[in-house]
């Protein structure tokens, strides 16, 4: 069996010297349409001339450019932590039990404000796409169970209240599983849009969860969002404690994001892992990119380049064995043919 290839990315963080990202682009280059390079707030800072730089290597080499808002206010995935938080102590999400969490309540003007402010530098610097890196309001499945949610402060108490006629619940209950939804959803439309009229296309990862109703109700209701050009999921086989087999469980969550993206005309990309691999599963990487491609993906992604050599959360093995593997399989994904 043959396919059409899709378009092959890969994310890239941590180094902020233009001479060494050079080298890096290079290998990168050959075997990539896009990048995604994050920009956390300390990139935001501290880091925006350096950007520039690696950002127009990135181009002049041929790839597109994608930004990841990485760990942003505490409500995108991303090991960066957030100074927004420190600065907007009263912008913290607030749980029905009173506990205030480090992220930022997605209804507050102030952390909206920082995001049209960071697009505007991510644009500056020649950003063609964001990537909204696993958006969510604050969630931890111990939580969800026992039925204590986010976020009651006193901005999303008084709107639940205009609408419901009543406080938000200490508990969920179906309307307080909507309105929660429609906090993601109303925030992701705006910067959207936002970043739309920047002239900045939009892609949107979500988590890579199943068997649980209520998040099959965000993923169809943040597919459908106007303006999205790309709609993926990232089905990392060896991140849980089990580990399922890579072919049948890239392919399901491939399915999954085509059934939600499909009608409405985004393309549907999937992150393969490339990192957190121990040694000799390094061939797993063609096994899920296989799956990916035959089951319709337009866009594969890896995270991230050089098997997370940088990072000790997803550190592999042998990261080196890990890049020279995903740089064998996107060489070949390329080609007119993939069989």
């Amino acid at each position: 069996m043959t396919v059409e290839h899709p378009r092959t990315g890969v994310a890239y963080f941590g180094n902020r010297f233009p001479g060494h990202a050079r080298v890096d682009l290079h290998r990168i280059a050959p075997v990539c349409d896009y990048i995604v390079h994050t920009v956390s707030e300390t990139d935001f800072y501290f880091h925006k001339r350096a950007l520039e730089q690696i950002v127009g290597d990135s181009r002049r080499l041929g790839l597109e450019v994608w930004v990841d808002p990485w760990g942003l206010g505490g409500v995108f995935g991303g090991e960066s932590f957030s100074k927004f938080l420190l600065d907007h102590p009263g912008a913290w999400q607030v749980l029905s039990d009173g506990r205030r969490v480090p992220a930022a309540c997605l209804r507050r003007r102030e952390f909206r404000d920082f995001v049209r402010e960071w697009l505007d530098v991510v644009r500056s610097l020649g950003a063609q796409t964001v990537f909204w890196d696993e958006p969510h309001v604050h969630f931890h499945w111990d939580l969800e169970w026992e039925g204590i949610y986010g976020c009651v402060c006193g901005l999303c108490r008084e709107t639940f209240r205009g609408a419901h006629g009543r406080d938000l619940p200490p508990h969920l209950d179906e309307d307080a599983k909507e309105f929660r939804r429609e906090t993601l959803a109303g925030f992701l439309q705006d910067m959207v849009r936002e970043a739309g009229d920047r002239g900045l296309k939009s892609a949107l990862c979500l988590y890579a969860i199943d068997g649980y109703a209520e998040y099959d109700r965000v993923w169809e209701r943040l597919a459908g969002l106007k303006g999205l050009s790309v709609f993926g999921t990232d089905p990392y086989w060896r991140w849980r404690p089990t580990h399922p087999d890579p072919a049948a469980h890239v392919a399901h969550y491939t399915q999954k994001a085509l059934r939600a993206a499909t009608p409405h005309g985004a393309g549907v990309q999937v992150w393969v892992q490339a990192m957190r691999l121990p040694r000799g599963a390094e061939g797993e990487i063609e096994t899920a990119c296989r799956a990916a491609v035959a089951a319709g993906a337009t866009h594969l992604a890896a995270w991230s380049y050089d098997g997370g050599a940088l990072l000790d959360p997803v550190l592999s093995e042998d990261p080196a064995r890990v890049w020279a593997e995903t740089e064998r399989v996107f060489s070949a994904l390329r080609r007119p043919r993939f069989p």
